[in-house]
């Protein structure tokens, strides 16, 4: 991977590990599913321009917005809503990796070395150090949501692998698109006060609504896809361990989230991993080229 491209990985995951501290905030003052119904409908105003796509892409479009607008969101804000220690579902939304690993070899045929696999082990042990810290028992119902999302993310990934001719926000509007309405409708079904929550929601929990739509989708979504369309899945998705490690350190700063030598111990093989998986992979693959 060049240079500047793992500078944007890393700057990605500084975003996506800050915005579990963002959603914490924002969830103390809306419905988790009416959150994410909101964040979608005005991703989709702001990406209104991106949404037209040729004809044939329309329905992997489609498909890819329905797995992660509403299967990896839907869930993951409810992991969030749940959770005491939000960096431990950070850490397990890493389950994405293996989950990417197997599901690159087994859909797309990408090559999967021993090197890159002992580089993923590491970097999962480091994971589940963290998991396991006793933090997170209170978080079983949390933990078990975030499974979920990290499944649907890991299969969603492989549908963008397939159409690396898309311009990377029109990925994110048909997310926004997709997931915005129907995310709002399970909320009118599932949730109550959403009016009273807008009317009473403060400057803050504004501000972090509106973060994590366009400091998470819009930004750093769309740069992960413009990654993913020009490397393998197995080579870019390691890398995003590095976000648990970002929101760990968020939770402890901003949320009053516990440090403990099981999260200090993972977080060191999680960075471990992923840069012996990049250092590996660099030397046995060029990456792929652009269409």
């Amino acid at each position: 991977m060049k240079p500047i491209h793992v500078l944007l990985v890393v700057i990605v995951n500084v975003v996506w590990g800050s915005m579990y501290i963002a959603a914490a905030i924002g969830l103390e003052e809306f419905p988790a599913i009416f959150f994410t119904g909101l964040r979608f409908c005005l991703l989709t105003v702001l990406l209104a321009s991106y949404i037209r796509a040729p004809r044939e892409y329309l329905w992997p479009l489609f498909k890819i917005g329905a797995l992660i607008g509403i299967g990896v969101y839907l869930s993951l804000y409810m992991s969030i809503a749940l959770a005491e220690n939000t960096g431990a579902i950070a850490v397990f939304s890493k389950l994405e990796v293996p989950f990417s690993l197997i599901l690159g070899y087994l859909i797309l045929a990408e090559n999967v070395g021993p090197r890159q696999i002992a580089g993923t082990l590491i970097a999962f042990i480091g994971a589940v150090l963290i998991s396991f810290d006793p933090a997170a028992f209170d978080d079983i119902p949390a933990l078990l949501w975030m499974g979920v999302s990290a499944a649907f993310s890991a299969y969603s990934m492989i549908q963008v692998r397939k159409i690396p001719d898309v311009h990377p926000l029109t990925i994110t509007a048909w997310v926004s698109m997709v997931g915005g309405p129907t995310l709002m409708i399970l909320s009118g079904i599932l949730e109550a006060d959403q009016v009273a929550a807008m009317a009473n929601a403060s400057a803050l929990g504004w501000i972090m609504l509106i973060y994590t739509a366009v400091g998470s989708s819009i930004f750093a979504h769309s740069a992960y896809y413009y990654l993913l369309q020009r490397y393998p899945v197995a080579q870019v998705t390691p890398f995003t361990l590095m976000s648990s490690v970002f929101a760990v350190i968020g939770g402890i700063i901003f949320l009053d989230d516990q440090l403990t030598l099981m999260l200090v111990l993972g977080g060191i093989l999680i960075l471990a991993g992923v840069t012996w998986i990049n250092l590996r992979k660099a030397k046995v693959t060029a990456p792929a080229q652009p269409a």
